[in-house]
């Protein structure tokens, strides 16, 4: 995604807020139910939603992103609707992680996250901003597409399915 070739304006859907450690582990954990996210689905299937969410936290304060970047969105009445965590790679500035709760899904707000974090790059100056999903993580995708961020690669990961 080229910054340069402009961003969304907030629509006011969503109010973007920092929060605790505990806060985001909670959103993990809630974020991973239903998730398209195949990581996520093949993790599932050896450990529990708070293990894998404990795991996922500390994988993004690994990254070269800053804690600080993170931000919980809300809906206006408080309600959480997901999270966003812009980050880094030692190359660009990406898109870390970002979900929707179970409850929420299907109303559009992840283009609102999405937003989030790509003005939250531009605004820091980022001259590109990449980001990844699996190609059967369509709404992902689109999302991406709507968005503006091209396919610049495809990385094809073969793994054996699991035992029944």
């Amino acid at each position: 995604m080229d910054p340069a070739a402009g961003t969304t304006e907030p629509t006011g859907r969503l109010v973007f807020r920092d929060g605790t450690d505990e806060e985001f582990l909670d959103a993990f954990v809630r974020l991973s139910a239903g998730s398209l996210d195949l990581h996520t689905q093949s993790e599932l299937r050896s450990m529990d939603a708070e293990q894998l969410a404990r795991e996922d936290v500390e994988f993004y304060v690994d990254c070269p992103g800053e804690r600080s970047w993170w931000r919980l969105a809300h809906l206006p009445d408080g309600t959480l609707a997901g999270m966003a965590i812009p980050s880094a790679t030692p190359y660009h500035r990406n898109v870390g992680y970002l979900g929707v709760v179970p409850e929420q899904r299907g109303r559009g707000l992840i283009d609102e996250i999405l937003g989030e974090i790509t003005r939250f790059h531009a605004a820091e100056g980022a001259e590109r901003i990449t980001a990844t999903t699996d190609t059967v993580n369509v709404p992902m995708a689109a999302a991406f597409d709507r968005a503006g961020y091209e396919v610049t690669e495809i990385r094809l990961v073969l793994e054996e399915p699991p035992k029944a």
